[in-house]
């Protein structure tokens, strides 16, 4: 890391500060992260995130703006954008975006692009979004100060992740410029096991991430320090004979999944209107398209419940979508009456796969 400036004042310097909360091996992985580029393999629940935050913090005086730098914050799934932006602006003072492919920014131009970065200093998105801005030229490698890639796990064969490193960060470490970057990755899971049969074929799958991430791994040695932070899950097994559901029984499930689905999207369907369907209200074109996309999803994870894992886990998974503490697929331009279409779909849902099956506690 570069030095800190002088002219730093006193509130910036306190900026920079650890966290005062921060658990012992969080702090010794922040050191590791100001040194040199790290990869972060830590258990989940561990605070990954909170040093991807203080490593932030000590960057700060670097992307303030008007400094024409920024940190960019990359996770793979979209439903991670808000999360992570959320975090990063309850424990900094940072300006931070957010950014995912249903706001468009595919149609985005240069001059729409540099004011976000000139508004900005940290930049949350997801991984595709930096590459084909890299690509066009929208942003440039050495303009990112910081660069944290969450699950860096997935940073293998054609990802976004490997893609941004080999094609734009190696090329420029290849070629000799210095002002790259500084790399953290944070995993629960730094390899796929899959063909790492030995410890051999393990460590060599350690080594190539390290070195496509241009990093090294940090992880805690003592698995004691750990256990006194770290929520462990206790396992409950429910066991039941036969997950198979009779098809006659299937059938009217996915036909009444089928209509509760175009109930909400269609108010066309003779018989099944709906106070919330998306003719009834006047939401933009990309809301209500936005819209549809998310009911068309949970509509689709619901039959694969029902295909795969049976009817009791169908109905367990339309329970959780239902809820409103449950903040799955609420993303992209929904506005409150978007957002209460795509709950009413995963209520209706619920009360359709329980009318199926007797009363039981899952």
């Amino acid at each position: 890391m570069e030095p800190l400036g002088m002219e730093m004042n006193i509130s910036q310097q306190h900026s920079s500060d650890p966290l005062p909360f921060a658990r012992s091996y969080q702090l010794e992985a922040l050191e590791k992260a100001i040194k040199q580029n790290t990869i972060a393999y830590l258990e989940t629940g561990s605070g990954k995130t909170l040093i991807a935050i203080m490593l932030l913090r000590r960057y700060a005086y670097l992307i303030r703006k008007p400094s024409p730098f920024n940190a960019v914050f990359l996770v793979p799934q979209v439903v991670l954008v808000e999360q992570q932006a959320d975090a990063v602006e309850m424990h900094t003072d940072l300006n931070v975006g957010k950014y995912w492919g249903d706001m468009e920014v595919d149609f985005w131009d240069d001059a729409k692009w540099k004011q976000e970065i000139d508004k900005y200093e940290v930049l949350v998105m997801t991984p595709q979004i930096l590459l084909n801005g890299l690509r066009h030229g929208f942003f440039k490698i050495n303009m990112i100060k910081v660069l944290i890639i969450d699950e860096c796990h997935h940073a293998r064969g054609k990802h976004p992740y490997a893609s941004i490193m080999t094609e734009f960060y190696h090329r420029q470490l290849e070629a000799g410029v210095s002002d790259l970057p500084r790399i953290f990755g944070m995993t629960a899971s730094p390899i796929n096991t899959k063909g790492a049969n030995s410890a051999d074929g393990y460590w060599q799958k350690i080594h190539e991430l390290e070195t496509i991430m241009n990093s090294k791994v940090y992880t805690c040695v003592s698995e004691s320090v750990l256990a006194q932070f770290v929520p462990f899950s206790t396992p409950k097994f429910k066991f039941y004979q036969d997950m198979e559901i009779p098809y006659v029984l299937y059938a009217r499930l996915v036909q009444e999944l089928n209509v509760l689905k175009v109930k909400e999207t269609d108010n066309r369907c003779t018989g099944f209107q709906h106070e919330c369907s998306l003719d009834n209200l006047d939401l933009e074109a990309s809301a209500a398209e936005s819209t549809r996309r998310k009911i068309s999803k949970i509509h689709s994870a619901l039959i694969h419940c029902l295909d795969e894992l049976g009817v009791l886990l169908a109905l367990k998974a339309a329970e959780y979508l239902s809820c409103y503490e449950s903040e799955f697929l609420m993303w992209g331009k929904l506005d409150v009456f978007g957002e209460k279409i795509v709950r009413s779909y995963s209520v209706d849902a619920f009360h359709a796969i329980g009318s199926c099956i007797p009363s039981v506690t899952i």
